[in-house]
């Protein structure tokens, strides 16, 4: 038979190449990288010796018959034991996306192991193939080998329609998880058909390469920032050292990381983050470095190491400033120290925990040890999260609502409208809980859209002037902000359900005064329909008088704690504070009020709203009806 090697070779060719972009970079060593890399080397060996044994099959007197045999068995186990590593390589996969029940090993394993020993004996037994005098001949049981390569091709399809079904993939992944096992059952199908041309490792190579560009691809797990390994691409590592026993982890965190930002600029920044990260990878070979963003970096390890020794080493080096081109940052840094065993949810929220620890660090000024306790209020964050995704899913979320006292009217005038979440798993939750959740997730959009949707709902059965208030203020968060569209969504809302917009005071926090485009465009829009503006917790960011001057302001509320240092003789501003922003037309509410002499001193100093448990905390709806037709005047102080 005349051998055809032009496939072969080109497919030669590609693997050299992919061996060159796959194997110069390093990779964490989990098992699924550990079978790509076997792979690679089974396609090697078994493109080498199909072409070896082939060419040496066709001239095969010149050649002595034991070679034929090992070159001709070297090319079928390697035929083999590739489609073994492939459905390893899959399975391997798969598993990183979730927990599933994996085929037995006996079952897996027996197929190619028999298979082995039948080639291996040929010489002996010339069951699989023989060589003689007239040369190659194929045996009773040749077929065999495809039978062996059909059956793991058979349980990659199996197993790709399993991690398909439970696990979630972007839609190049689902692709190529289907593409691969595709592109082999045409390779097996054109091979019987076309037997002199050697297209089967090309069909094979391309399959590698559909993995290869969809799962190996370095660029998937190299932080293009600093040249880490990212945090997504940790999490099966951590999961694999953690199955096989305990490690150990160095958390850094850069103090000040957004403040940095906006003091070196992004740019030189990130020229330090790659100094840190060369300097850790120099410095601590065996661990491996991770980058976990915002300025927080992971030393893991399966090795024991001397935390003590580790922190003096980085510590001190923290003390010189990083130096790249053109760039010279001083940085300082907190620390968290990890070793053991985690419980299996645990490894899942593990850069949660380390970005916790790392606060805490910061705050407290000492290296903080991961333990349990801190594990705990992670596993809190993560179910209030949940639920914070459930109350949206189901429009769940509820609104109470805090009376507002108006000073010269002496009764209530209105009310601020709280975001309340009631979840069946944990009660009540505490607001500071979630909103912090929804605001590093995002969400707290879709929360202050369907609060202002229900807030329209109220109103509707209870309009304003039966209720005998002047407005309903509602708070808009620095992240509703940041949307150049939130005003138009706001309008729209309100539109739909026939409330004007006049009836709303929107409260926006200091910390979105830092996108001012965005912001005055917004509150542009809402004002042109008749809504008023209003700065929310001044006192708690670094705004000063002059800074909030520059919005169109009716209305400025003084944060609790603000208020409260007043009355604990721990800071005395509050006087001038109020006559400033009066001497501009801006009224003043104050908060936290918690008892009639506050509210007398704060009504004579000019407050113009009192707002605190003084007069009622948040009330549900209809706790809050009752309350209007209850309530009388609790301030006897009155301004003429």
């Amino acid at each position: 038979m005349i051998y055809h090697y032009e496939f072969a070779l080109a497919s030669f060719i590609v693997l050299i190449l992919l061996c060159i972009l796959s194997l110069r970079r390093v990779y964490l060593p989990i098992r699924r990288n550990f079978f790509f890399r076997a792979l690679l080397g089974a396609e090697g060996l078994t493109l080498a010796f199909d072409i070896v044994s082939s060419e040496m099959d066709a001239h095969h007197l010149l050649f002595s018959s034991g070679l034929l045999y090992a070159v001709n068995a070297a090319f079928f186990l390697g035929f083999i034991w590739r489609s073994f590593l492939d459905f390893s390589y899959i399975e391997a996969l798969v598993h990183e996306r979730g927990r599933f029940t994996r085929f037995p090993r006996w079952l897996v394993e027996l197929p190619a192991i028999l298979t082995s020993i039948l080639i291996l004996s040929s010489p002996l037994t010339g069951l699989v193939f023989s060589i003689d005098a007239q040369g190659y001949h194929s045996g009773l049981l040749y077929r065999i080998i495809y039978a062996n390569a059909y059956f793991y091709l058979l349980l990659m399809m199996l197993l790709s329609y399993i991690g398909l079904r439970r696990f979630s993939w972007n839609p190049v992944e689902k692709a190529s998880l289907i593409g691969a096992w595709a592109v082999l059952v045409i390779g097996y199908i054109v091979r019987m058909y076309a037997a002199p041309y050697l297209v089967m490792n090309s069909f094979y190579m391309l399959a590698i390469l559909i993995q290869y560009f969809a799962f190996q691809n370095p660029d998937i797990f190299i932080d293009r920032k600093t040249g880490a390994l990212n945090y997504a691409t940790a999490t099966p590592y951590l999961r694999e050292i953690n199955q096989r026993g305990s490690f150990s982890a160095v958390a850094i965190g850069l103090n000040d990381y957004t403040e940095g930002n906006a003091l070196y600029g992004e740019q030189q920044m990130a020229k330090g983050l790659r100094a840190i990260v060369h300097y850790l990878k120099a410095a601590f070979p065996d661990c491996q470095v991770i980058y976990a963003a915002a300025g927080r970096f992971l030393l893991i390890t399966t090795k024991k190491h001397d935390f003590s020794r580790i922190h003096d080493e980085i510590e001190a080096r923290m003390q010189a400033p990083w130096i790249d081109t053109h760039a010279h940052l001083y940085l300082t840094a907190s620390y968290a120290m990890f070793s053991g065993h985690l419980q299996q949810e645990e490894v899942e929220q593990f850069f949660d925990y380390t970005a916790m620890a790392l606060q805490r660090a910061e705050q407290q000024h000492d290296v903080v040890i991961m333990e349990q306790s801190l594990f705990q209020q992670a596993r809190l964050k993560t179910k209030v999260r949940q639920a914070v995704d459930r109350a949206i899913e189901n429009h769940a979320v509820q609104i109470y609502l805090q009376p507002l006292y108006g000073t010269h009217e002496r009764r209530i005038i209105g009310a601020e409208v709280l975001a309340r979440i009631y979840d069946e798993k944990l009660g009540l939750i505490r607001p500071d809980l979630f909103i912090t959740a929804a605001e590093r997730s995002g969400t707290i959009t879709q929360i202050g859209e369907q609060v202002f949707e229900k807030t329209c709902l109220f109103l509707n059965e209870h309009p304003l002037q039966e209720l005998g208030l002047k407005r309903l203020n509602v708070n808009l968060s620095p992240i509703q902000c940041r949307d150049i569209h939130m005003a138009e969504r706001i309008c729209r809302i309100a539109q739909h359900h026939h409330i004007p917009l006049r009836s709303f005071c929107f409260e926006i926090t200091e910390s979105a005064l830092s996108y001012e485009a965005r912001l005055q465009q917004n509150i542009d829009m809402l004002m042109a329909q008749g809504a008023t503006i209003s700065l929310d917790d001044f006192g708690t960011g670094y705004s000063n008088l002059m800074r909030v001057l520059k919005f169109p302001f009716e209305d400025v509320k003084l944060d609790m704690t603000f208020v409260r240092a007043y009355f604990d003789h721990t800071n005395k501003l509050l006087p001038a504070i109020i006559d400033g922003f009066q001497s501009f037309g801006v009224q003043i509410t104050a908060e936290g009020v918690e008892n009639k002499q506050m509210a007398d001193t704060l009504t004579s100093l000019g407050c113009r709203i009192l707002q605190g448990f003084y007069f009622a905390k948040p009330l549900p709806l209809d706790d809050f009806l009752h309350y209007l037709k209850t309530t009388t005047p609790k301030v006897s102080s009155t301004i003429d």
